[in-house]
């Protein structure tokens, strides 16, 4: 069928386009920024209409020949993003119908029981209502949690739990959810886009698990290895501007905006919990079953230290999720020419390490090592095979190899002690004139806990002296230019 999608570069829309693309349905989305487009990697793959919900004529020319429209856009970061969100509810509604299509799908948000839920939910459920109530069959899905790198409140979970030691125990805590995996809300999207025409409802959707916010936080912090966060009681009552405080907080501790953070977390003083899952028997539960938290978390955290992050796996981030999707990674780089060519750079940079040694400034390498074995760690200084050739797998001083490709590129981890995980890659290019060539390193570390915060902000400081002066002598040795006696 033809889908047209509304938000398809948001978070869920660009998984599911993807999804809808690899059952070959043709897809139409909206697009407000090119350049975002651009870099889903499937943007040459469908037809692009320039405009945004504010444009009834840019929303008509999307929907015209759809066969179903799925719409995935919030104006959540915006104050008024309740009335933008109504209003862009009865545009599309109404385009939908005059375009004749046969299927609408809305993803939402769970109703609380409450009889005063918040702005954020509210909103969400009045533009479920706006489309329940038009001329398109309409299958509004709703859902709490959306776990995935990417998704805001999953990534609002995650730094909150790596970097809040000590939780104040206020109420919203207690209150409990139902998270779903990002895999399986695509399921049921593309489930909903088959639905006969009589299905007009909403639906409750969510997984296996019902816990509480805080169960979620102890939840992530065991299966990333993190230590136990610390609950102490609040001695005065959470004050009514509480959540706009809070927010300001998440804003400092994390990369979420807070006029993103605030409605989420207005959102958490009620119970998230489906009180039905017809969607089981409507449409079916996903291949497998529904996927649990705590495989959901893991498939998050999944290679995260291994760019780039897969494009076929949709609970990894990806390069449209907002900057800091998938936990904080501290990277540095650098480029340098050399006149050498590429062979000869490349046996260098084959050659690094045991009695060539690695090209750093004086001391550095010595300090670090013996600050390793101090702590307990391998140390600095384990030598190298015999063999001039590296291989996957060989301990080089205190890196092992990870990655080998001859004359392309080479990639280490760190062995000794660190609060997580550290690599660095050397990359050899041929200059484009012909003459010469190129070093490009790398350096990456994913932080764990607080500590790895500190220590990944500290080698990012030391790095240009340290690591710059590695790159500088690489070029230069190939160059057979003179040099002190590296360390």
């Amino acid at each position: 069928m033809r889908c047209a999608v509304i938000g398809g570069t948001g978070y869920v829309g660009v998984r599911l386009v993807r999804r809808l693309l690899e059952e070959d349905h043709d897809v139409a989305v909206l697009v407000r920024d090119r350049a975002k487009l651009a870099a889903t990697g499937w943007d040459e793959q469908v037809d692009a209409v320039d405009g945004d919900l504010a444009d009834p004529a840019a929303v008509a020319a999307l929907v015209a020949g759809a066969d179903a429209v799925v719409h995935l856009a919030h104006a959540l970061e915006r104050p008024d993003f309740p009335e933008r969100d109504r209003a862009a509810a009865w545009t599309v509604s109404t385009a939908a119908a005059d375009a004749g299509v046969r299927r609408l799908v809305y993803l939402g948000g769970l109703r609380p029981a409450s009889p005063d839920p918040s702005r954020h939910l509210s909103s969400r459920a009045e533009v479920a209502d706006v489309f329940l109530a038009g001329d398109v069959p309409a299958a509004a899905l709703e859902a709490s949690i959306v776990v995935g790198s990417g998704s805001a409140s999953f990534e609002m979970i995650r730094y909150l739990a790596e970097r809040v030691p000590v939780l104040p125990a206020v109420p919203w805590l207690a209150h409990r959810t139902q998270p779903i995996a990002i895999a399986d809300v695509l399921h049921y999207l593309v489930g909903a886009l088959h639905l006969p025409a009589d299905v007009n409802r909403r639906f409750d959707v969510g997984g296996p698990d019902v816990l509480s916010y805080l169960e979620l936080i102890r939840r992530y912090l065991r299966l990333a290895g993190l230590p136990q966060g610390v609950v102490v009681p609040v001695p005065v009552p959470v004050p009514p501007g509480g959540p706009a405080l809070a927010g300001r907080v998440v804003e400092a501790l994390t990369p979420l905006s807070r006029q993103l953070a605030t409605p989420l977390i207005e959102s958490l003083a009620d119970d998230l919990v489906c009180a039905e899952e017809d969607v089981l028997t409507v449409i079916g539960p996903p291949p497998g079953g529904r996927t649990t938290y705590d495989a959901a978390v893991r498939a998050a955290l999944g290679r995260r230290d291994e760019p780039p992050a897969p494009d076929d796996d949709p609970a990894l981030a990806g390069p449209t999720d907002p900057a800091g999707s998938g936990g904080t990674v501290y990277r540095w780089s650098t480029t340098e020419p050399s006149p050498a060519d590429v062979t000869e750079l490349w046996a260098v940079v084959d050659g690094i390490g045991g009695e060539a040694g690695w090209f750093v400034p004086l001391g550095v390498w010595t300090v670090w090592g013996w600050t390793d074995q101090l702590l307990g760690g391998v140390g600095g200084y384990r030598g190298r095979p015999a063999r001039r050739a590296l291989a996957m797998g060989d301990v080089v001083d205190g890196w092992c190899v990870e990655v080998v490709e001859p004359r392309v590129r080479l990639r280490f981890r760190s062995e000794m002690r660190a609060p997580g995980r550290l690599t660095l890659e050397l990359a050899v290019d041929p200059d484009v004139s012909g003459h010469g060539s190129h070093l490009r390193l790398a350096v990456r570390f994913v932080p764990t806990g607080l500590a790895g915060l500190v220590w990944g902000r500290a080698l990012l400081a030391g790095a240009p002296a340290v690591f710059g002066a590695m790159a500088r002598g690489i070029a230069a040795r190939a160059a057979v230019i003179p040099l002190a006696p590296p360390m």
